[in-house]
């Protein structure tokens, strides 16, 4: 048997602790709606899986959701306090908000991936962070997919990330190219050309081989400066060229739209 619940109407934020930097969420709140609702309050949760549009708060819980900015915010299980699980035998949550106990099992960690075989998550405890200072999108190609691959590499051991840093091989980069929206203007379509012949002709870059890695930095002024140069010293070493914020804005947000390009085809 199989049962299905609509939490569309448990949908509101019950509080929010700005000196402990917690906030507690009904559990069937849209991921998208509770970014917007939480900034009134001047706070970020940071949580952004690629199905924000449609997901919910109990949903990422359900099924220990990962989302893109992980590197600056964590994971749901990064950022779960506490969690109220509604079960066949009565009501299951942790007495305090503490994001740790030293004795017997987790409860939370119990519940996260549970898939809802255990219960429903009727209500969610999560840390928060003030909204970011500074929020900046960029973008970087290289000349393959293995290339890419390394640069990622020698990032990841850094230590010093991105809030969101991705590879998408050469076939996605060519659906975000196709995806792109028309313009009228003369200008900019002359601009294109001359972007597309200094990569191709001067660089020497393939169209059937390069890459393209979407950045996105977030956090103070100083934090964000002292990533992209990291980064970019990085991405010089691999022959990585830089190719602006609004590259990395469309491709962070291809990521979205694939989900609709998929359920289409479908």
């Amino acid at each position: 048997m199989i049962v299905s619940l609509d939490m569309s109407r448990m949908n509101r934020i019950k509080w929010v602790d700005k000196i402990n930097m917690l906030a507690c969420i009904e559990a069937g709140i849209i991921g998208q709606d509770l970014e917007r609702e939480l900034k009134n309050y001047g706070v970020v949760l940071g949580h952004e899986p690629d199905s924000i549009e449609f997901s919910t708060l109990g949903g990422w819980v359900s099924t220990r959701a990962s989302g893109m900015k992980k590197n600056a915010y964590g994971n749901i299980e990064d950022i779960l306090m506490n969690v109220k699980l509604v079960t066949s035998k009565g009501t299951i949550t942790k007495l305090s908000e503490w994001p740790r106990v030293s004795n017997g099992p987790d409860l939370n960690h119990v519940v996260m991936g549970h898939e809802g075989n255990f219960g429903v998550v009727t209500e969610v405890v999560l840390r928060v962070r003030p909204i970011p200072e500074v929020k900046e999108y960029s973008s970087i190609i290289f000349h393959d997919f293995e290339i890419g691959i390394k640069f990622m590499d020698e990032v990841a051991r850094s230590r010093n990330w991105p809030a969101s840093l991705r590879v998408v091989d050469n076939t996605q980069f060519k659906a975000s190219q196709a995806l792109k929206e028309k313009t009228n203007s003369m200008t900019k379509e002359f601009v294109d050309m001359l972007k597309m012949f200094y990569v191709l002709r001067i660089r020497g870059f393939d169209m059937n081989k390069f890459v393209g890695c979407t950045v996105v930095f977030e956090g103070t002024r100083q934090e964000v400066d002292n990533q992209k140069a990291n980064l970019y010293k990085i991405a010089a070493k691999f022959n990585g060229l830089v190719a602006g914020s609004e590259n990395g804005l469309k491709g962070y947000f291809l990521t979205f739209a694939i989900a609709y390009v998929r359920d289409f085809a479908a």
